[in-house]
């Protein structure tokens, strides 16, 4: 067992509800298939997420990534530490971010610049291996994003432009958790309830479950390891993009108890580019319909969520007020000679209260 020495105690890491519940149907999709993009557009606008199959990834790379990740997580604290401490990127450990979220976990965070991991100082069998699967997450987020695109209706390339095309000048990480087993109580958080700031998210785990998701009516739902598959996540800057037709997913991760195998994920985050102007795509919007966003750059949006806790609703101050009373559907009747006629009579004027 691993054991994790950190600036923080056990009572510190706040302890997660777990009700008894059954996996989450999670909308499987094979990327190969024929009537692929309707699938994912349809699982985008219902849960946030899908687990993609045939997706690509050869299993040994992955295998090769787990096995480097686990024995570079398993040497003495010192040592970890001395290959940087996250702030942001690096290594880190409980503490996640600056604005006091916690979790019982340890991770590296790396930034990928022109399709290789920033990792210099990581051990070279391990960065290695990183770059090489890296560079499989990215085609297979590029795959995702046409399929999206293609189900929304819009060209193919409309969303990978922003992130994994070359000169896209994106802004892409990737993360690699570890949640060793918890000895000293059960329901512990390892990463706190958060949607993704980004465009898209792809997650690879190993065996050992812990992932939960929100569903629509608030209840919290655990989803099944599968570690021959990927899991596709909505992520908040994609939600904007499509004026909330596609909905970033809320989740978390819950410590693996006393005596469990560790769980390892990686994540692979595709983000634009700073100056990219986060809006609801033009090309998407129906006549009459509108923005239920303001408009703002992924810059401005990961400044503002980096202010943030994991939990809170970091769209909320860039939501526009919805639109009251909604259009209708009918125009007004024109207005008729007789009924333009002036009247000697004093109008009344009332007020009326609006709810939404």
């Amino acid at each position: 067992m691993v054991a994790i020495t950190v600036p923080c105690t056990i009572d510190q890491i706040p302890l997660v509800k777990c009700p008894k519940a059954a996996n989450a149907a999670v909308p499987t999709v094979d990327l190969s298939a024929p009537g692929a993009a309707a699938a994912v557009a349809d699982a985008c606008r219902g849960v946030g997420c899908f687990r993609a199959t045939n997706h690509g990834v050869p299993a040994a790379l992955a295998d090769a990534l787990e096995a480097r990740a686990a024995a570079f997580f398993a040497l003495p604290h010192k040592d970890k530490l001395e290959h940087a401490s996250a702030r942001p990127f690096g290594y880190g450990s409980k503490t996640i971010g600056s604005n006091g979220d916690v979790g019982w976990l340890e991770y590296l965070l790396l930034a990928v610049g022109s399709s290789s991991v920033q990792a210099s100082s990581l051990p070279p069998s391990l960065r290695e291996a990183l770059e090489e699967y890296t560079v499989a997450l990215r085609e297979v987020g590029g795959r995702v994003l046409e399929l999206m695109a293609e189900g929304l209706g819009l060209d193919r390339s409309a969303l990978r432009r922003m992130v994994v095309d070359e000169g896209a000048g994106s802004d892409e990480m990737v993360r690699v958790n570890h949640y060793p087993a918890c000895p000293l109580a059960s329901g512990v958080t390892g990463f706190g309830e958060h949607t993704d700031p980004q465009i898209i998210s792809v997650l690879r785990s190993n065996r050992t479950g812990g992932l939960q998701i929100m569903l629509r009516d608030g209840r919290w739902v655990p989803v099944a390891p599968d570690p021959g598959s990927l899991f596709v996540n909505v992520g908040d800057s994609l939600q904007v993009l499509t004026n909330g037709r596609f909905r970033s997913v809320k989740h978390r991760v819950v410590a693996p108890e006393a005596r469990k195998d560790s769980r390892l994920s990686v994540i692979y985050f595709g983000g634009p580019a700073a100056t990219q102007r986060i809006a609801p795509l033009p090309e998407l919007m129906r006549d009459g319909e509108q923005s239920l966003y303001r408009e703002f750059t992924w810059g401005e949006y990961k400044k503002a969520a980096y202010k943030t806790r994991l939990g809170d609703h970091r769209l909320g101050p860039f939501e526009l007020p919805k639109p009251w009373p909604p259009p209708s559907k009918n125009p007004p009747a024109p207005i008729t000679t007789a009924a333009a006629r002036p009247s000697n009579r004093r109008r009344r004027i009332t007020s009326h209260k609006c709810t939404s």
